[in-house]
């Protein structure tokens, strides 16, 4: 067995199996930045070189998320629309390598699976993930102003079909692990404590040849019918462009723009779609209406983290009594409760038989 680590990906050899760990120092959750994805392209370079790899299997060091997309700072950084639109392109770049790479990847996913995680947890041969409910699957750019930028308006469809994969980006709601095992996001769940065996086993019987890539799930047959011709994507892409503007009200541009690029991906070659998706990330990523909302996304997270007062170390203040202003049902119920905990209970009401009673 032999070592090799990285700032944050660490490359273990066991056997004809490579078990890549995911876990960026300093952060309690795994995102891209471009230093980590320069790590991912060096560790796929030798991946390529070494033949005795047969498979791999992706994993992340952190206890209760797999990868949450890209490093939101990142963005701050684009100075032009042809900046994002760059960056898109990389991502497409690295996620094909994977999807091609000669020793099929293992997604193995514990914890939040979104974003840029969730595009490239599509791009691995094969999916598992664990059946608890801190495993969750979204695309949550359309919140941020943003579309998938990593080729996710152009893969998912594929996977789980379009009116799935419409819902899903567009909405940007999150799925459990169950939901995603039924429409063919993952291809099997597992309970934790045995994610990384399975997922070992796997990457095993993918190098054999005696498990194919990515398990196609069946769905229903007039599903099947209808997104599969022209005349019925048209009508799915007129009701979800109707839905869209009726939730937005035309001020949000970016669920029109993941629209545009979804069905780009149903025309010409792959390349097309691929492109458009770029072009249309970069533009998403300079509006104002993604500046805002991303700034509100720090704004909220900065709030999730405030005490509201300076203590050192942070964290709550110890609480030797307790006054409860308003005797009435609640304040009787907390003053209670406080009373069981030993804490001495004042009560203050505008009426004093409230207060007796």
């Amino acid at each position: 067995m032999t070592r090799a680590r990285s700032p944050a990906l660490s490359l273990q050899l066991e056997k004809e199996i490579a078990i890549i760990t995911f876990d960026l120092a300093g952060e309690s959750v795994n995102k891209f930045s471009a230093t980590v994805i320069a790590e991912f392209d060096a560790i796929l370079n030798q991946l390529e070189r070494d033949a005795s790899v047969m498979a791999a299997v992706l994993v992340s060091g952190k206890p209760d998320s797999f990868i949450v997309g890209a490093d939101i700072d990142a963005f701050l950084e684009f100075r032009g629309v042809h900046d994002a639109e760059a960056a898109s392109t990389f991502g497409h770049q690295m996620m094909r390598r994977i999807e091609r790479s000669r020793a099929p990847v293992v997604a193995a996913i514990h914890g939040a699976c979104l974003g840029g995680g969730l595009e490239m947890a599509m791009a691995c041969a094969y999916r598992i993930a664990t059946d608890c409910s801190g495993t969750v699957f979204g695309f949550p750019e359309t919140k941020l102003g943003l579309i998938p930028g990593a080729g996710g308006t152009q893969r998912l469809p594929k996977v789980i079909g379009l009116r799935a994969a419409l819902d899903l980006i567009l909405t940007a709601r999150n799925l459990r692990g169950r939901e995603a095992l039924q429409i063919g996001l993952v291809d099997e769940l597992v309970h934790p404590t045995t994610l990384r065996a399975i997922a070992t086993q796997r990457a095993k019987e993918l190098a054999a040849g005696t498990l194919s890539r990515s398990i196609k799930r069946r769905r229903g047959g007039l599903a099947v019918v209808f997104e599969g011709n022209p005349v019925g994507r048209a009508l799915i892409f007129r009701q979800a462009r109707r839905m869209a503007l009726k939730k937005s009200r035309g001020h949000y541009p970016a669920p029109l723009a993941a629209l545009e690029a979804i069905e780009a991906g149903y025309r010409g070659a792959a390349e097309h779609g691929y492109a458009v998706e770029a072009r249309l990330f970069g533009d998403m990523a300079l509006t104002s209406v993604s500046k805002e909302l991303v700034f509100l996304f720090y704004a909220t997270t900065s709030l999730k983290q405030d005490y509201g007062v300076d203590v050192d170390p942070p964290g709550p203040l110890p609480v030797n009594k307790l006054v409860v202003l308003g005797a009435g049902f609640m304040g009787a119920g907390i003053a209670a409760a406080s009373v069981m905990q030993g804490l001495p209970v004042r009560f203050k009401d505008t009426r004093h038989e409230q207060v007796g009673r």
